[in-house]
């Protein structure tokens, strides 16, 4: 399996964790991950279900994107994010679901930046990266995600 590009350690370490847990299979299941292991990335760390009509549904959402989003997506699908995240993200995960492999991504875009009074602040555009790991459940098909985002300490580009 060819390792998956990726800038920032803490990703490229969790992917170490992932090929560890995996093992000779195709795929690690879910409960190969013991929470405690998982400590580092917890805050930004998401673990989503994949549902037979490819639902993506948050079962864990980190508490450092409820944080800097100012939301909650814990039991909520990706459909509940705004359209232009929610094909972005939909389009990584069903990549990750139809190859049966990891992905990973660095993007830029535009997000809400929220106050201490959480409310709506201003928008800025950032950079992140984003580690898509699949996990089985009792197979070989891919019945969840494991995902870890990190914003990455670039220069941000002025508005236009």
């Amino acid at each position: 399996m060819t390792r998956p590009d990726m800038t920032d350690a803490r990703l490229s370490r969790l992917y170490d964790l992932w090929l560890e847990r995996r093992g000779p299979r195709v795929l690690p299941e879910r409960s190969d991950f013991d929470p405690v292991r998982l400590k580092p990335w917890l805050g930004n760390l998401a673990l989503i279900e994949v549902g037979e009509d490819r639902e993506y549904r948050y079962r864990l959402y980190g508490t450092n994107f409820v944080f800097r989003f100012g939301v909650e997506m814990t039991g909520r699908t990706v459909e509940d994010l705004p359209p232009e995240q929610s094909a972005a993200i939909r389009e990584d995960y069903d990549a990750v679901v139809d190859s049966v492999r990891p992905l990973s991504r660095r993007y830029t875009s535009r997000f809400d930046i929220i106050d201490l009074h959480r409310r709506l602040d201003s928008q800025r555009l950032e950079t992140w990266e984003r580690l898509v790991l699949p996990l089985a459940n009792g197979g070989d098909a891919v019945a969840m995600l494991m995902v870890a985002a990190y914003h990455l300490a670039t220069e941000t580009p002025p508005d236009p």
